[in-house]
């Protein structure tokens, strides 16, 4: 009596080498940006934005997001739906939702350059008299 393995060996090899590269590509983003927003807050008197939208902060994060889309995709297929289905369910789900993290991260930036950190700090957001009597409003 032979025992099949519930999970075949190929799909968790490519789930693991998928969600390394897309963490990598998370931290090589993650230290991209930071540098971008230390250049900015050093050039602050002569650089009034953030600039994000670099080519290479650009790859890193479309990188991540092929590398997220691919794993979340494989992990899909070990269900058994088929690789196809599970690749049209993980391009709706990633895709979006990697869009409106990059928009609502160029507004964040837009945000900081603005008002600086306390314009992003949620826990002293209204704590400042100029947005209370905006919220009152």
């Amino acid at each position: 009596m032979s025992v099949v393995p519930p999970v075949l060996p190929a799909i968790s090899a490519a789930i693991m080498i998928t969600c390394f590269f897309a963490i990598a590509f998370g931290f090589i983003f993650k230290d991209m940006l930071e540098y971008q927003v230390a250049l900015w807050n050093i050039k602050r008197q002569t650089q009034a934005t953030i600039n994000y939208k670099n080519p290479s902060l650009i790859v890193a994060y479309l990188a991540l997001t092929v590398f997220m889309t691919l794993f979340v995709g494989e992990c899909l297929s070990v269900f058994q739906i088929g690789y196809l289905f599970a690749s049209i369910l993980a391009v709706v789900v990633v895709i979006p939702t990697a869009l409106l993290v990059w928009v609502q991260l160029g507004e964040m930036l837009k945000l900081l350059a603005i008002g600086g950190s306390q314009a992003i700090d949620i826990d002293s957001y209204l704590s400042m008299p100029e947005l209370e009597a905006k919220a009152k409003k």
